[in-house]
C-alpha cells in the first residue's frame, strides 16, 4: 500500500510541477489506514494557500486518485501537512473548542460555533467527545454547516434524581 501511495503522490507532484521533500507515515487505527504526508522546506506557502484551501484541495485530489488505485474495500484517510500548518491549525481549533465548551457549561445553554469545513468540524467533535457533560452536533447544510455545543444536564447523565424520578419510583413501589 505504501508503494502505491508514494507512486501516486510522486506522479501528482510532477504533474503540477512541485518539487518538495516529504515524509509518509501510515498508521492503522480501528481498521482505518491513515496516510500522513508531511512536506518540509522553504517557500511552501503556495501549497497551503489562503486559509489552507490549496492544502485541502491537494488532499482531496490525492484521496480521489488513491480511491481508484487502492483495493475497493480499503478504508483510509489522507492527511497532508505542510511545515506543521495543519498541526498548528488543529491545535488552535482544539483550544477554541475547549473554550466554547466551557462557555456552554457556564451558561447552561447551547453555544453555536461559526461555520466550518468538514475536517475542522471533525477536529472539534473528536476533541469534545471525551467529555460526558457536553455533546456536539453538526447543524445546517453546505457552507452554513456548523457545530452546536450542548451542555447535558445532570439528569441526562443520571447523576442526580429529580423530584419526578422519586415520585415515579414511589408510584411503582405502591403498585406492587
Amino acid at each position: 500500500m505504501e508503494n502505491i501511495v508514494k507512486k501516486e503522490l510522486d506522479s501528482l507532484l510532477s504533474l503540477i510541477g512541485i518539487e518538495a521533500e516529504y515524509s509518509l507515515e501510515i498508521e492503522d487505527n480501528e481498521g482505518v489506514s491513515y496516510f500522513k504526508i508531511s512536506f518540509e522546506g522553504d517557500k511552501l506557502g503556495y501549497l497551503i494557500g489562503n486559509h489552507g484551501k490549496h492544502l485541502d484541495s491537494f488532499q482531496y485530489v490525492l484521496s480521489m486518485i488513491l480511491r481508484k488505485k487502492l483495493p475497493e474495500n480499503t478504508d483510509y484517510r489522507v492527511v497532508l501537512d505542510v511545515c506543521g500548518y495543519k498541526k498548528d491549525r488543529d491545535s488552535k481549533l482544539e483550544r477554541f473548542a475547549l473554550q466554547k465548551a466551557d462557555d456552554a457549561r457556564i451558561l447552561g445553554e447551547p453555544v453555536d460555533l461559526p461555520p466550518m469545513r468538514a475536517s475542522d468540524r471533525r477536529v472539534v467533535h473528536m476533541t469534545l467527545q471525551v467529555f460526558d457533560d457536553i455533546k456536539t452536533e453538526s447543524i445546517g447544510e453546505g457552507m452554513d454547516r456548523h457545530i452546536q455545543i450542548i451542555p447535558t444536564s445532570e439528569k441526562d447523565m443520571n447523576i442526580i434524581e429529580t423530584p419526578d424520578d422519586t415520585a415515579e419510583e414511589s408510584e411503582e413501589d405502591s403498585e406492587e
